[in-house]
């Protein structure tokens, strides 16, 4: 099988886990700041890219991080249910280029940084080990569980 058969197949996976989990939740709302703050307090190794300023505030946004984005992506971009270990492989996928194509102009934040941080949080997260990757996955399972 090449590449593009698996591509396939991990999105035809996905979406049939997406719609078995669609029929039986109800509107996801993730508490994106809280959440990223314990999830960076608990794997310090993961960069936490909150440099940017926000034009609203006109000063750096100490809530605006990396993982934040993440969850934004992940839940409000992608629309991928937070309770899937496969749906935030594949946002992680995405970040490493192995899956989707991300468009800068829908990446969260786009709009209140004078800095897209897209390419900077992508290129943070191809620095991570996988291991460190993983770990990021099962705090971001853990903390988006109703």
């Amino acid at each position: 099988m090449n590449r593009r058969h698996l591509r396939f197949i991990t999105i035809a996976i996905a979406l049939a886990f997406t719609l078995i989990s669609a029929s039986t939740a109800t509107a996801q709302v993730v508490r994106t700041a809280e959440i990223g703050q314990k999830i960076h307090a608990e794997l310090p190794e993961i960069p936490i890219e909150n440099q940017y300023f926000s034009r609203k505030l006109n000063k750096v946004d100490p809530t605006n991080t990396l993982v934040g984005r993440v969850l934004r992506y992940h839940a409000y971009v992608k629309g991928r249910p937070v309770q899937m270990r496969l749906d935030w492989k594949l946002t992680i996928a995405d970040y490493l280029d192995a899956n989707d194509v991300m468009d800068m102009a829908t990446y969260p934040s786009q709009d209140v940084l004078t800095v897209n941080p897209m390419e900077a949080d992508r290129a943070a997260m191809n620095k991570l080990s996988r291991e460190t990757r993983n770990r990021l996955i099962d705090r971001l399972m853990q903390y988006t569980r109703r």
